[in-house]
């Protein structure tokens, strides 16, 4: 009798439904109540219905929780870590079929109705009336992977394999990876409680189509990183009638952003592939309504992306950068002063945040300067990179001598980048997984740093000179609402691979699975 329930195409597409069923928006009752309905759901196991002990919760704040589901052979301490998220981003883009976005069966159907079809981009049509990919939110990112990991861990417990996995699902990928900087802990903790050796992180992000008829698989041997240098900009304010008395912090923004917008200096190139250019992912000024005092007090966000540089690298350039453009600022601004006959109200400064945190700690007190960081973190409406700007401004209210100033600091979240291309495990894994995809008939491609951002940025970490510090030291959420724990994270020593299905357009209403590569294909490359 066959006592798999995860072992056929069929089988395997109906537990991608119903954890796709299971809604779990990010930030959501939902996201919450995920990690307890997927325990229940490997309870299921005669392997863990024995040792239900070995799935374990583990508090990821807010009310969330990472799962870790640990098939342990009696004598193996070779582990590979399977790692998934089942957060999902939101559906308000289906519109009036948002109702059906959790139920791919449904949703694929509907969306053939001439009503639907005919508003569907030419590519997601083509492949809805191909019969080829299953429509909805999560199917593709990122559900299939935990439920290929679940077919995994179910055929291994079966088995027998000589080789302990540890199944590792985490919530908040989409935003601050809360999930697996919870995990990562819990993971060094089994390591040393069980006395395992990690020979392999595999995560199952998908693989992503690189142009619209591209349906060919891709095998990632690492991640690209991320991390968010921000700045405020503190001018002086005055009226607008007497516009000369003052400087806008637009003003003095809007030359720092037009030198960070796509500045090559943070371009990245290894192993024949380049991170994209830094854009702004916010700038603002920081009046809450309006009147006719200028805006003297704004902020912008920036995002980068890394290959090899460190927290400390990026500062460096991004000081650079500001220096540079505080200098055009500086030179524009004297020039308007001496048409104008007037005197101004100085260059504007660039300094780090940790140079304005020791001025405030000197000038306040430092009991003080905590009290202030406290206000602004019980904020219930500012998230972490809110909360971190309204720190800055508020010890440069507290500070304006230091002022007209450009204050450089990190927002969360930092991604670290994480390469395994060179490592012989992943060289042989990839070889393997080559020549099984022939036999479907499909070909598969190497990319070396996964350009999604993922959760694998986390493990097999090295900073031997502890250049996170700058990370640390410039973070003003640092260590109260946000925390990398990079000590534990340079503990999780392996090769890192990311092997998923095929999809396409995450993150859209055009969301999409291709069947055969879930279904059939990945299942046999996975376990090979």
């Amino acid at each position: 009798m066959n006592a798999f329930m995860w072992d056929t195409p069929e089988k395997l597409r109906a537990l991608l439904c119903e954890l796709v069923s299971w809604e779990s928006r990010t930030l959501t009752e939902g996201e919450n109540k995920f990690a307890y309905q997927l325990k229940d759901k490997l309870l299921t196991l005669p392997y863990f219905e024995k040792h239900p002990e070995l799935i374990e919760l583990h508090d990821a704040g807010l009310g969330r929780n990472a799962v870790t589901a640990f098939y342990k052979h009696p004598t193996a301490t070779e582990t590979v870590v399977l790692i998934s998220h089942f957060d999902t981003v939101h559906t308000e883009e289906y519109g009036e079929l948002e109702p059906l976005a959790f139920y791919p069966e449904e949703l694929t159907k509907k969306l053939l109705e001439p009503k639907y079809l005919k508003d569907l981009p030419e590519a997601a049509r083509i492949d809805l009336e191909s019969g080829n990919y299953l429509f909805g939110r999560g199917t593709m990112d990122m559900k299939m992977g935990l439920a290929l990991h679940m077919q995994l861990i179910e055929k291994a417990s079966f088995e027998q394999w000589p080789i302990n996995l540890i199944l590792t699902t985490v919530p908040d990928e989409e935003v601050n990876s809360a999930g697996m900087r919870a995990a990562v802990v819990e993971l060094v903790r089994l390591r040393e409680q069980y006395g395992l050796s990690y020979k392999l992180f595999l995560n199952s992000e998908p693989s992503f189509s690189q142009g619209p008829s591209d349906t060919n698989e891709y095998i990632y041997s690492g991640t690209i990183g991320k991390i968010m240098p921000a700045a405020l900009f503190y001018g002086k304010e005055t009226h607008v009638g007497e516009p000369l008395k003052g400087m806008t912090a637009p003003f003095i923004a809007s030359y720092m952003t037009q030198h960070m917008e796509w500045n090559p200096l943070f371009r990245e190139t290894d192993l024949g592939e380049s991170t994209p250019l830094p854009v702004s992912l916010q700038l603002k000024d920081l009046k809450m309504e309006y009147s006719t005092q200028t805006p003297y007090r704004a902020a912008a966000l920036y995002n980068v992306f890394l290959l090899k540089r460190t927290a400390a690298e990026v500062m460096a350039i991004f000081e650079e950068v500001a220096l540079q453009a505080m200098a055009a600022c500086n030179a524009h601004y004297q020039d308007i002063c001496t048409r104008e006959n007037v005197q101004g109200v100085g260059k504007v400064k660039v300094l780090r945040y940790e140079a304005l945190l020791e001025h405030a700690i000197h000038k306040l007190g430092a009991e003080e300067v905590q009290a202030i960081k406290h206000q602004v973190q019980q904020h219930p409406a500012w998230d972490d990179r809110e909360k971190s700007i309204r720190i800055v401004d508020q010890l440069m209210i507290r500070c304006q001598e230091l002022a007209p100033a450009t204050v450089l600091l990190y927002a969360p979240p930092y991604y670290p980048a994480i390469n395994s291309s060179n490592h012989p495990l992943v060289k042989q894994s990839i070889e393997l997984m080559k020549q099984t995809a022939q036999t479907f008939d499909i070909e598969v491609e190497q990319i070396h740093y996964f350009n999604g951002i993922c959760d694998l940025s986390y493990v097999n970490y090295s900073d031997a000179s502890n250049e996170w510090l700058a990370f640390e030291r410039n973070t003003p959420v640092w260590g109260d609402t946000y925390h990398i724990p990079f000590k534990e994270m340079t503990a999780l020593q392996g090769p890192v691979l990311n092997v998923g299905p095929f999809g396409k357009d995450a993150h859209q209403k055009t969301e999409r699975l291709h069947v055969d590569s879930a279904f059939k294909e990945m299942p046999v490359m996975i376990d090979t």
